[in-house]
């Protein structure tokens, strides 16, 4: 058994970056190896040539809807996941009670629910899904970020194209289009993927044993040509530097499954083989994230003395935070 308390620790509030890193080559990037702390604008310095970075290029969508019913009130609508133009699994937040075949008209749009689900509910919309998103939506922020409409500009990858994520890969924010160039005038290549992130990334562990923890699924799909470059890399013993634990999730399921579209329940625990990379990097995740089994699988169980070294140096966490870089041994 691998308990769950594995994955616990203290986390000061004020270690929570609240606010986005305005250039986000100003942010830090732990050095796990050593200890070095350096900035993300140093990191070309530190990264040999002819190595490969893989980044989740999956865009958050403007899923958060505010509205107004017709009969008063106000209903926040969160549209987690796209069934086809006009059906969409949903999260609602108003005073009335939800049924099933209950309509709502909005002064916006109308739509009516077809399945209460556990948590959620199947809607139709009289309005295509994309359109509602486009015109009305807003960017959702993570639930321990309190929103601002200042910071939801940040909360995307700049190299972000297509997919449908409503949560950010937030290893990805430290990378921006010039230093992604700046690599390029080094000969280190890049490789994209599609991993969509969804609400599920914030559910903390509960069970008491880490194996009994029931992972998310994720959709996730990978162009054979970037597949082919990793997998070249990879028989070339040459470094990989997988950016954030859902491009891991998915390059890790590729490689295993030689599935290159599909769903992921992958739960990477503290024993799983990785195959792919070299080295690892993602920011500091929650108390009992499921992402922390990830750290303990690269790093071992002295992840919470380099976790407490970094909020001691002042080093900021979770979604708006620095980062780690890990080395595969």
């Amino acid at each position: 058994m691998i308990k769950s308390s594995l994955l616990n620790y203290e986390l000061p509030n004020s270690s929570i970056n609240q606010e986005p890193y305005e250039n986000p080559l100003d942010s830090k990037l732990l050095i796990a190896e050593n200890r070095e702390i350096i900035s993300f604008k140093q990191f070309p310095e530190y990264v040999e040539s002819d190595s490969l970075f893989i980044f989740n290029k999956s865009t958050v969508r403007k899923v958060r809807i505010l509205t107004e019913k017709n009969t008063g009130g106000s209903l926040e609508i969160f549209v987690t996941k796209k069934l086809n133009d006009f059906e969409a699994i949903c999260l609602l937040k108003s005073s009335d009670k939800k049924s099933k075949n209950k309509k709502y008209q909005t002064n916006l749009f109308n739509f009516q629910i077809q399945e209460v689900l556990d948590e959620a509910f199947r809607c139709i919309f009289d309005m295509k899904i994309d359109d509602i998103i486009n015109k009305y939506g807003i960017l959702p922020l993570p639930p321990y970020i309190k929103d601002n409409p200042k910071k939801r500009k940040f909360y995307n990858n700049q190299f972000s194209d297509n997919g449908f994520s409503i949560a950010a890969p937030t290893a990805g924010l430290h990378f921006t289009n010039e230093l992604i160039d700046k690599f390029k005038n080094k000969n280190i290549n890049t490789a994209f993927i599609n991993l969509d992130v969804n609400l599920n990334t914030f559910k903390p562990v509960k069970s008491e044993n880490l194996n009994d923890h029931n992972i998310h699924k994720e959709f996730y799909s990978i162009d054979k040509a970037e597949y082919n470059k990793i997998i070249t890399y990879k028989q070339s013993n040459k470094n990989i530097y997988c950016v954030g634990p859902t491009t891991l999730r998915a390059i890790e399921t590729a490689y295993s499954t030689k599935n290159l579209v599909g769903n992921t329940d992958l739960f990477i625990l503290p024993d799983t083989k990785i195959n792919l990379p070299t080295h690892l990097i993602t920011n500091f995740h929650a108390p009992m994230s499921s992402l922390l089994s990830i750290v303990q699988n690269v790093y071992g169980d002295n992840w919470k003395e380099l976790y407490k070294y970094a909020i001691d140096q002042g080093l900021k966490f979770l979604s708006f935070g620095d980062a780690v870089l890990f080395k595969y041994k």
